[in-house]
């Protein structure tokens, strides 16, 4: 008997069958079982409360370096973990695919399962994120510069700082000269743009 004629699910548990149909089928089981086990916990713990994205948590303005966290969060890397991984299976297993067209195919719907999972958190952020903190308590506060802030009147950097609880990065302007990344400053106004104006820490 063909062991693609066996069932797929069977199989999945059957790494010596696997290795034996091909090393990239061990590595598509692992992506598919690694990536579905870990997305599911992490859309639980979302659920409870628990935001593990929180360390990159941006000011979602639609700004460029915004976009660029929600499609590198957790939740969508684990999507393409889990998209890769099945879709390689499928094309192997069932559809009996080369190697090169299963890797493209797994490759492609990865990528699709990880920017609809990215869409998905930035649009879900940008309709509920608005009430969630209050950029008045950042008054006052000290924080660590994101992206460099060049000099007053010269443009805007970002700043890393805790609004309400919750670590974000959001837009700043200096007081004075440039500030370099890494430089801890305080928060000394909110202008109505909802920018940051920061000063360094003497």
């Amino acid at each position: 008997m063909d062991p693609r004629d066996e069932i797929m699910w069977d199989l999945l548990f059957n790494w010596k069958e696997l290795a034996n149909l091909g090393a990239d089928l061990v590595a598509y089981a692992a992506l598919a079982m690694v990536g579905t086990l870990f997305f599911v916990l992490r859309l639980l713990f979302a659920l409870f409360g628990f935001d593990a994205d929180a360390d990159v948590d941006g000011d979602f303005d639609g700004s460029v370096s915004d976009a660029s966290f929600s499609l590198f969060s957790l939740l969508s890397i684990l999507a393409f973990l889990m998209g890769a991984g099945w879709m390689g299976l499928a094309a192997r297993m069932e559809w009996e695919m080369s190697r090169p067209i299963s890797f493209f195919l797994a490759m492609g719907f990865g990528s699709f399962m990880m920017l609809t999972a990215s869409g998905l958190m930035f649009t879900l952020r940008r309709m509920t994120d608005a009430g969630q903190y209050d950029l008045a308590s950042s008054v006052g506060k000290t924080g660590r510069v994101y992206s460099a802030i060049p000099a007053k009147g010269q443009g805007q950097g970002q700043v890393e700082v805790v609004v309400s609880g919750r670590t974000k990065v959001l837009p700043a302007v200096s007081t004075g000269g440039k500030i370099a990344s890494f430089i801890a400053v305080r928060v000394v106004e909110v202008r109505d743009d909802k920018s940051l104006v920061v000063e360094t820490i003497d």
